[in-house]
């Protein structure tokens, strides 16, 4: 089962991007945090540009003409579309909206992290399912649903795994839920999955007032730097999320880049085609080496590494330092024994790659 190191948490996300290599500064290939290694649309950077020109200009509290934007791109009634400071804040927010002391919020072991951090930010008691094959299982979720469970978290695909749960059973998770009990799909990784039997999640708020979908632009939209996500609900639930969120939450330029985002889906499309063929080459360069890449559909690999301690997933990292690479250690995930290898060109991949070469010789 997982055990939540908060510390390590905030450590592993604070790294700098600029890291000191050798006896020079340089810019290192950062594959440690999952953004896109294909940056974002030109028409959302001319877009962050020309609102930087009115600067001294408040932005629309309520984000209409974003709302508006992903309304129309993905037919949904923009009002029942929260926007967020990431979809993080929205996360914070169905916590404190929804649980509190005394109360249990679960998940399955290995998920997002910001799940059992919500939990210590609202007292509510974190309560793991086991997994199988670092995959949720729904059966496990329903068996520990007690009259306690305020909310359930699915990260859908899964971080730091990669791995993802059919819409089937998707369905029949939010279909055997009490009604009192608040279902969350996190789909932050949506835009990577090209399985057939996947779903956003989407049409599984109709009808159903405890269910809210969260996504974001800070994966394959490429504007992580703006800190925008967004929810989906019914309207009850999108009044009582928007009467929480801070006013002004999304900034201007932030509300403006991702409006021109959503008018650039062929960017999207490639974005999410190179980061397939990127991860289809990287599991095929890892596996001769001795190294177990999990079958992933986001835009990174979790990867298992040898027990022993010359070739250890503690002594990679420090060894891929001197190539200039950073990776993610799962440790405060309880995954001693796994790196988390964002997705990157192929110039970088192939940087990776002859570090591991020579780290697993």
């Amino acid at each position: 089962m997982m055990t939540i190191k908060p510390e390590a948490y905030i450590r592993s996300i604070g790294k700098s991007v600029v890291k000191k290599v050798g006896t020079r500064s340089e810019k290192i290939i950062d594959l440690s945090l999952n953004e896109s290694s294909f940056g974002a649309s030109t028409l959302a950077l001319e877009a962050c540009q020309k609102r930087c020109s009115r600067l001294f200009r408040y932005p629309d509290p309520a984000s209409t003409d974003l709302r508006n934007a992903i309304g129309q791109a993905f037919d949904l009634d923009p009002e029942r579309i929260a926007c967020g400071n990431g979809s993080e804040e929205l996360l914070d927010i169905i916590g404190r909206l929804y649980a509190g002391r005394g109360d249990e919020i679960l998940y399955s072991e290995n998920s997002f992290m910001q799940f059992p951090i919500v939990a210590m930010r609202v007292g509510a008691k974190a309560v793991t399912s086991h997994e199988k094959n670092l995959t949720t299982v729904v059966d496990a979720l329903l068996e520990k649903v007690s009259d306690k469970t305020k909310i359930v978290f699915l990260a859908n695909p899964n971080n730091p795994s990669g791995t993802y749960v059919p819409k089937n059973e998707v369905k029949r998770l939010r279909d055997n839920l009490p009604r009192s009990v608040v279902l969350v799909l996190d789909s932050a990784y949506c835009e990577y999955v090209e399985a057939s039997d996947y779903s956003d999640g989407l049409e599984l708020v109709e009808g159903f007032e405890n269910v809210v979908v969260t996504r974001t632009f800070s994966k394959a939209w490429g504007l992580a730097a703006l800190r925008v996500g967004w929810a989906y609900a019914s309207p009850s639930m999108i009044g009582v999320i928007n009467r929480m969120r801070g006013i002004g939450n999304v900034n201007a330029i932030a509300q403006d880049g991702a409006i021109a985002a959503l008018g650039d889906p062929d960017f999207v499309k490639m974005v999410c085609q190179r980061t397939c063929e990127e991860r289809q080459w990287l599991t095929s360069q890892l596996i001769p080496l001795g190294l177990l890449p999990i079958e992933s559909a986001t835009n990174f690999l979790l990867v298992e590494f040898p027990a022993e301690a010359n070739h250890s997933a503690g002594a990679a990292i420090g060894y891929l330092e001197k190539f200039g690479v950073a990776v993610r250690d799962v440790d405060d995930y309880g995954l001693d024994e796994y790196l988390r290898i964002t997705i990157g060109l192929r110039e970088e991949n192939q940087v990776l790659i002859d570090g591991l070469r020579q780290f697993m010789a």
